[in-house]
């Protein structure tokens, strides 16, 4: 744990994603055309990997972008997530999808994997919610295998109310959902961390050093472990 994290008994921030909130959280985010966009940032995110390579989404939530990513047939996935209910979700998703997706319940701070297991880890829309968010920059480190990379994909401090709503608009929501999620994303921005803020975790972290990109009302940190050092 990081000098500057307290100690506490949550993994998390905020209230647990268990039961009824998992669900009725896999139900607004499982629209056509999120389901979509998923499939293309799956693409996207995986298309330099070669054949084979390990994948892990940290904090998956229902799973949606992992089962993507598994469908593509050229990378083997994992996923962790610290909600009992969230890992029975992304089980069904993928058993539905006829795709294979190995997820276990855990600790993004502590995560239950061996060091250089993977080739990309990746972080969507929960960062905000970890309890200790240096502590798993630096295990997204340690698990990374020498010369990949990790990215971390979040909602920004400063997204605008208007942005927002945009933002909602474009899932297809119907008017109570939207409303409700217009809502949840105005909470959450209050927990949320600044361009600033994400750098100053990697600069702390043994990456040293990170990329930032903005986009709507939301941030992509990037994350490469440097190269292994070749010995005689």
């Amino acid at each position: 744990m990081n000098a500057s994290e307290p100690p506490t008994s949550k993994a998390y921030r905020g209230a647990a994603m268990e039961g009824f909130i998992a669900r009725w959280y896999a139900r607004t985010r499982g629209t056509e055309s999120q389901i979509a966009d998923w499939r293309q940032q799956a693409e996207l995110a995986t298309r330099d990997l070669p054949p084979g390579a390990e994948v892990l989404e940290v904090a998956p939530g229902p799973g949606y972008f992992a089962v993507e990513m598994a469908r593509l047939g050229r990378v083997r996935v994992s996923a962790l997530d610290i909600s009992h209910t969230f890992v029975q979700i992304v089980g069904e998703n993928a058993r539905r999808a006829g795709v294979t997706v190995s997820v276990r319940q855990g600790d993004a701070s502590r995560m239950p994997f061996p060091d250089a297991s993977f080739d990309l880890v990746i972080c969507q829309a929960a960062f905000k919610n970890f309890s200790r968010p240096q502590a798993a920059v630096n295990e997204m480190y340690r698990v990374l295998r020498p010369g990949r990379m990790a990215r971390i994909q979040d909602m920004r401090r400063d997204a605008t109310d208007a942005a927002i709503r945009k933002e909602v608009w474009s899932m297809n929501l119907g008017f109570l959902r939207a409303w409700m999620t217009r809502n949840a994303l105005r909470s959450l921005r209050r927990r949320a961390y600044s361009v600033e803020q994400l750098r100053g975790f990697a600069i702390a972290s043994p990456f040293r050093a990170g990329e930032v990109e903005t986009s709507g009302i939301g941030v992509e940190l990037r994350l490469r472990r440097p190269p292994a050092l070749d010995r005689p």
